[in-house]
């Protein structure tokens, strides 16, 4: 219902007191009535209602994410307008996406600072793909750097992508006395080499990292890595972000005839084993992907004793009695036979066992007492279901 040219501006406006708030309010509903207004939401104070609007305009870059075709990637660029020639700068790149047919591409930024991010799609499998690139990159350099005198990179950092073009932009006398500061402090080239400056006119154009298809489950993955800080096992092993990126890599070198068994070996304990699978990380992917169950699927692929798996499933009151009974007897081996000589004795168990009998050693948890439910008590209190994991119901 929005016409071609229309625009969404999200404004949010803060201040030490309500009265002051409304004035401000005020102020800037007059700068906009000069402006036709197509549809209006207007101002709220209610935090979920905020969160709703501040979720639409975080979500505008994950989307394109989610409707990418397989096997692409996902680009986002950020460039500076002169504020009061933003508007245009805009219409311009738009012509530019249309030019180059990146029709699924979208922008989005902060308007107070001319500031815009440019997100879209790009595949690198083919020789005429990397030539559309490369067209649609040195136009976007000309439009911004030459014809607006706006900047190549706005609040994120530089990099090989924009190192080709930092001379069009700051001219060449400035570009060379990045050089002879380049040089004077890295004689040697090894900091940073080609991220910031470059003598590859092609350096854009070179080591592109693809996104192969993997599995329907994560091939959706942009490798943001938003998902990282809430995975149990970051730090000991792979995080989700880690997990897709070398899965892909495995499937990308089986389509080729490689040799991937050293590679699925390793990653048997660090991608497989030591995935907790708890789904963390779908809370915080912006295409809500779940990594667990790529690893679960992995898992079943290769599952034994699946007779068992069902009895202990259709049985786990017992089964989690059966783990505490253990707990019990392993606590109690300790206190008869001492720390050291049941450490030994439960070595050659599982030696002999070949892995059958777990072996025992000075981390082993205490047995946990099975879940006490409180009465219920009539008050005020608000009411909070704690949902324990099988583990915390053991140990």
């Amino acid at each position: 219902q929005l016409s071609d040219n229309a625009c969404a501006l999200l404004i949010e406006s803060r201040a030490a007191s309500s009265s002051l708030l409304h004035e401000q309010l005020a102020q800037i509903m007059n700068s906009l009535a000069a402006f036709p207004v197509e549809k209006q939401v207007d101002f709220t104070e209610d935090p979920q209602e905020n969160a709703k609007l501040w979720a639409i305009r975080k979500d505008t870059f994950p989307a394109v994410g989610a409707v990418r075709k397989t096997g692409t990637t996902v680009i986002i660029e950020d460039v500076t307008f002169p504020v009061e020639q933003l508007a245009i700068g805009v219409n311009r790149l738009i012509e530019l996406f249309d030019k180059h047919h990146y029709d699924e591409a979208i922008l989005f930024g902060h308007a107070l600072e001319g500031n815009l991010h440019f997100v879209f799609t790009q595949g690198f499998n083919s020789s005429e793909e990397v030539n559309r690139y490369q067209a649609f990159m040195d136009d976007v350099a000309q439009l911004v750097a030459v014809e607006f005198g706006g900047s190549l990179k706005a609040e994120h950092g530089t990099g090989r992508n924009m190192a080709p073009f930092v001379e069009l932009e700051w001219g060449s006398d400035a570009y060379q006395l990045m050089w002879q500061l380049k040089r004077l402090l890295d004689p040697n080239g090894i900091l940073n080499p080609d991220v910031v400056l470059s003598e590859d006119p092609q350096i854009h154009l070179k080591h592109l990292k693809p996104l192969p298809a993997a599995d329907e489950i994560v091939d959706k993955c942009i490798e943001c890595g938003f998902c990282e800080p809430v995975c149990p096992s970051k730090g000991l092993t792979l995080s989700p972000r880690q997990r897709i990126v070398i899965w892909r890599d495995i499937q990308a070198r089986k389509r080729a005839g490689i040799d991937t068994s050293e590679l699925e070996a390793a990653y048997q304990y660090q991608g497989i084993d030591t995935c907790a699978a708890t789904g963390l990380c779908a809370q915080r992917c912006p295409v809500g992907i779940n990594t667990g169950e790529l690893v679960k699927k992995l898992r079943s692929e290769h599952a034994t004793h699946t007779g068992t798996a069902d009895w202990l499933g259709s049985h786990f009151a017992s089964t989690l009695q059966g783990a505490r009974f253990t707990l019990h007897v392993a606590n109690g081996a300790r206190m008869l036979l001492g720390a050291p000589r049941l450490s030994k004795l439960s070595a050659s168990l599982t030696r002999l066992s070949k892995g059958r009998v777990p072996q025992w050693n000075s981390a082993m948890p205490q047995p946990e007492k099975a879940i006490r439910f409180s009465p219920s008590v009539s008050d005020a209190r608000p009411r909070v279901v704690y949902l324990a994991a099988c583990v915390s119901r053991v140990m």
